[in-house]
């Protein structure tokens, strides 16, 4: 009799561990069904007034984005110009290889990483069959929000940790076709994290989920944890970033050593005493 009670409970466990994985993915879906179809198709229709229904909305000031030196998305700013040439070169090399995924890193901290993805992200969602989820994986020092101006309580670290529902986390800042899975304070386990089975399904969802969508991490930097290498199999493909000056032969020789085997589509110069050419253009 014990044994037969202790499997209908077993049972009842599962089955509410089932309801429980269905319930987040059927909030998710209700998003991705709110932002439309798979954008591929150069001559798909706009993906326009969309509508979060599960995912928090904050709008982020033309301002607060300026000054944070968010400048994708304003015409007027001539640096604008050369994030939306990064982003014609990624998706290009991205569509090809029917890529959806991509990981910004840098050899060291301090290179700019987080405000290239940020940039990216901006550039990526402002064309308009396109929809973008950038990610804050840096759980040692995640910046995104910042950016974006946003202030959150919770993020990447507290969904692994806790029982959180994916769209607690997530956030529209405002910007059409973008949406932000950010991050807050610092995570000393982040190898943990990223290794853990949760951080591996949560990678699986959103690709399963989002499979309309560009999905850009903005990862630790290479030299100075194992962050990357413990989650290289989560990402497509990745972009180095290196501060103009910063980086002797040996951390940029390390740097692609760490990097061999997995899609390295192209490094961005940041920093550059000289600005390119065509940014007045």
């Amino acid at each position: 009799m014990d044994r037969i009670q202790k499997a209908l409970d077993k049972a009842r466990q599962k089955h509410a561990g089932n309801d429980m994985d269905d319930r987040i993915k059927t909030q998710v879906k209700d998003d991705v069904q709110q932002e439309s179809s798979f954008p591929h198709d150069p001559l798909a229709p706009a993906l326009e007034n969309i509508q979060y229904t599960q995912t928090k909305v904050v709008k982020t000031p033309a301002s607060t984005l300026e000054s944070n030196r968010v400048i994708a998305g304003h015409y007027n700013n001539p640096q604008s110009a050369v994030f939306r040439m990064l982003r014609t070169q990624v998706l290009q090399k991205m569509r090809q290889n029917d890529w959806q995924s991509i990981a910004i890193t840098s050899p060291t901290a301090g290179e700019g990483k987080s405000l290239i993805s940020t940039n990216l992200a901006v550039a990526v969602a402002m064309e308009l069959n396109q929809t973008v989820l950038l990610v804050d994986m840096d759980l040692r020092s995640p910046s995104i929000a910042r950016y974006f101006g946003l202030n959150v309580e919770v993020g990447l670290k507290e969904y692994l940790e806790g029982d959180l529902y994916l769209h607690h986390v997530l956030v529209n800042p405002g910007i059409e076709r973008l949406v932000v899975l950010p991050g807050v304070g610092r995570a000393e386990d982040s190898a943990e994290l990223l290794s853990s089975p949760k951080m591996a399904s949560l990678v699986k969802d959103i690709k399963s989920q989002y499979n309309s969508r560009v999905i850009i991490f903005d990862v630790p930097p290479l030299l100075q944890t194992d962050d990357v290498l413990l989650s290289t199999n989560y990402f497509d493909c990745t972009l180095l970033v290196l501060e103009d000056g910063k980086n002797n032969e040996a951390n940029i020789k390390k740097s692609l050593q760490l990097l061999e085997g997995t899609h390295l589509i192209g490094t961005v110069l940041n920093k550059a005493d000289t600005p390119p050419s065509h940014q007045n253009y």
